[in-house]
């Protein structure tokens, strides 16, 4: 009986989850490229829908919506840095998911996941929030024991209220899938088809050698590899094997710190840089300029 009676208090949970995966699903829709697919959220009413850039390699791909309706697709923009794309089509009155706010997240919390795992429809896995992004990642990215596979990627990932907290990226191992929180992709989505600021430089992130730790009191930054020509920073006196370690007094490790930075720069206003050149700081002003965002930003170096 005790093994009986444990099943019953598991009853509530179990038909939680079944609520939240029949009112996710309308919302969970397949990406096909023409090579494969993926799954894909859709983020509002009027059309759009977020998936992952690797989903999508091409700037067109038909979508198969909840009521099986298959309809063309175009990109409409793209993070690579986050692996994140926007695509739009022709339709309004969508079903869009609930979005969460993944700052409120925290470990040990349920999340649930939904996609199209080796060709089956509409698949739910359950699992808990492993660990949460630091100021440390080279990306944001949420830890989940959720058991995914291909076809997942570009799929939500949702609270117990049945909130999108994330966008399922890739599987780190067997067992721990990595998405990127809500609160990026919402910051994506509010960016599209916007200028993009813009500093004109190619950085790689570095960690300094000791002698040089010890004297300037910090351990890593991001190296300039190039320096675009008439770019905001040539024009501010930055130079290749400059080294970024600050920017407003916080610290600089990986690219995404200098996004973030740009993206927080109003139209108009200038970075204060902490550089490091040959061995010694200097402050340098930058004032970034506004062009449209660039087809290709790898992960391991930023062009920004």
């Amino acid at each position: 009986m005790t093994g009986l009676s444990t099943l019953g208090r598991l009853a509530p949970l179990g038909a939680a989850v079944a609520a939240v995966a029949e009112r996710l699903r309308p919302s969970v829709v397949t990406i096909e490229n023409g090579s494969g697919a993926g799954a894909g959220v859709i983020w509002s009413a009027d059309g759009l829908i977020i998936t992952n850039d690797h989903v999508v390699p091409g700037d067109q791909a038909r979508v198969r919506l909840g009521s099986q309706d298959v309809v063309p697709a175009r990109v409409v923009g793209r993070d690579r840095l986050n692996d994140l794309a926007a695509l739009r089509v022709p339709r309004e009155g969508l079903p869009a998911a609930e979005v969460g706010d993944s700052r409120a997240l925290r470990p040990g919390q349920l999340v649930l996941a939904m996609g199209h795992p080796l060709g089956l429809s509409h698949a739910l896995t359950l699992g808990i929030v492993s660990a949460l992004p630091t100021d440390d990642d080279e990306r944001e990215l949420i830890r989940a024991d959720l058991a995914l596979a291909p076809g997942n990627s570009g799929g939500p990932m949702v609270d117990a209220a049945g909130r999108v907290v994330g966008i399922n990226a890739m599987v780190a191992s067997p067992g721990l899938a990595l998405a990127v929180p809500s609160h990026v992709v919402a910051d994506f989505v509010t960016h599209i088809g916007e200028p993009a600021p813009w500093l004109g430089i190619t950085a790689l992130p570095v960690v300094l050698p000791p002698d040089l730790r010890r004297r300037v009191g910090v351990a890593a930054g991001l190296m300039i590899t190039a320096v675009e020509r008439g770019g905001p920073a040539e024009a501010a006196g930055l130079l290749p094997g400059d080294v970024i370690v600050a920017i407003a007094e916080e610290p600089v490790r990986h690219p995404r710190h200098l996004l973030e930075a740009l993206a927080r720069t109003p139209a108009g206003g200038d970075l204060d840089l902490v550089i490091l050149r040959g061995g010694q700081g200097h402050r340098l002003r930058v004032a970034p300029a506004r062009r449209a965002p660039q087809a290709d930003v790898p992960p391991a170096r930023s062009a920004a």
